[in-house]
């Protein structure tokens, strides 16, 4: 197995322990007895794939569920004590880390100063640091920590994790964080765009299967993540939804590594905007500054978040009519901003066609402060809890208890 390969990818047996927890894990089926129905195994079979997800810790049987005749069904809960994960939503000027329990819940989220610009091997060495002191701090035990993930403002390459041409970033080009952090563990290391993640935090809890949606970060930079029937599309290499490099009418304040002149991000971005104030002598250096000098009803600062809303809207309201997505969902920094969100919602339904906006909703993200490592803290858990991982964890189980037994 290459060092670029994902369990979540690789297949697994139906019946197997791994798809026995699968569907656990699902809440397709929370008792022994549903699980037999479900997966059309013989009842004894059932108990010995979930009695090896009660070794492993994975799996505990909670109250009595309701009984449809008969002994009643222990319920099945997800073991969210056995261990957990690690997120990190890197920014351009900070980056927030969380701790999450196997069920997805957030233990801790925290946020610390870390100086991208130093380039990614220091920043790497920050970023464990910093991982490890919440872990000691909030009394965990540092060996149940089961595997991290990263979100970038960046284009990531699918599955290597490697950092490709990001704008304002060019010291981290090539840079690859899961060999980097192989120094400091052997545990899963995912890197994924930090708009990506947004994309997962908003699928619905309810029916992901069916959310269509694209999550638009506007920070620093802008990105777009996009889901397609509950599943992140990424494209062949990891670069699907990346329109910062769409021509746009307006004029660069910042450079941009694409070439293309007077692209989306060099003229719109919160970067851009922060410059296009800093030429006309405003003390700005951040997006949130920058939505804070909008609510103050400035009146050159209204006009310039208006125009960049209404370039960021025209991109968009392509992308909108060719995916007909249930969702545009706004996040970042800069989507505190009310004159730019109210610009962008004003082109899309402007500019998309009846059909298309009949049923689209442009809103916040519904928990934007912490989006970022929330999306994180799912696509770990998608790797650590993959059937074909858990159905090695068995294996290695019952071959230590054989060794033990001889």
């Amino acid at each position: 197995m290459t060092s670029t390969t994902l369990f979540r990818d690789l297949d697994y047996a139906p019946g197997s322990v791994g798809d026995i927890f699968r569907l656990i894990r699902a809440g397709e089926a929370t008792s022994r007895s549903a699980l037999a129905r479900l997966s059309g195994l013989a009842p004894s079979t059932v108990s010995l794939r979930v009695d090896a997800l009660v070794r492993l810790g994975l799996v505990s049987e909670g109250g009595d569920e309701q009984s449809r005749g008969g002994r009643r069904a222990r319920s099945l809960e997800i073991g969210a004590s056995s261990g957990y994960v690690g997120a990190m939503d890197v920014g351009a000027n900070h980056v927030q880390v969380a701790l999450a329990d196997l069920a997805g819940n957030l233990i801790v989220v925290e946020d610390l100063p870390v100086a991208i610009d130093e380039g990614p091997d220091a920043a790497v060495e920050t970023l464990w640091q910093g991982l490890t002191s919440l872990i000691e701090r909030n009394d965990l035990d540092a060996d149940l920590l089961l595997g991290v993930a990263i979100g970038l403002p960046a284009p990531i390459e699918y599955p290597s994790g490697r950092v490709i041409l990001p704008s304002f970033m060019p010291s981290w080009h090539n840079a690859d964080l899961p060999t980097l952090f192989a120094a400091h563990t052997d545990i899963p290391v995912l890197v994924e765009n930090d708009a990506n993640l947004i994309a997962l935090a908003e699928r619905s809890e309810d029916h992901p299967e069916l959310d269509q949606l694209l999550a638009i970060k506007l920070g620093t930079r802008i990105g777009c993540g996009i889901v397609s029937a509950g599943r992140l599309h990424r494209g062949v290499g990891g670069a699907a939804g990346e329109i910062s490099h769409t021509a746009v009418i307006g004029e660069s304040t910042i450079p941009c590594v694409c070439g293309t002149a007077n692209c989306l991000e060099s003229v719109a971005s919160g970067g851009a905007i922060v410059a296009r104030l800093r030429l006309l002598g405003y003390d700005v250096r951040t997006a949130s500054e920058v939505v804070e000098l909008g609510r103050n009803g400035d009146a050159r600062v209204l006009d310039i978040l208006r125009s960049a809303g209404t370039s960021i809207g025209g991109v968009l309201s392509s992308i909108v009519n060719f995916f007909n997505p249930r969702d545009v969902v706004l996040g970042g920094a800069m989507s505190a901003s009310a004159p730019l969100v109210a610009a962008i919602r004003a082109e899309l339904f402007q500019r998309c066609l009846p059909l298309v906006a009949n049923d689209l909703e442009v809103r916040a993200a519904r928990r934007p402060g912490d989006a970022g490592v929330r999306g994180a803290s799912q696509l770990i858990l998608e790797e650590v809890l993959a059937p074909a991982r858990i159905e090695r964890r068995a294996r290695d189980l019952d071959d230590a208890t054989t060794r033990q037994s001889a």
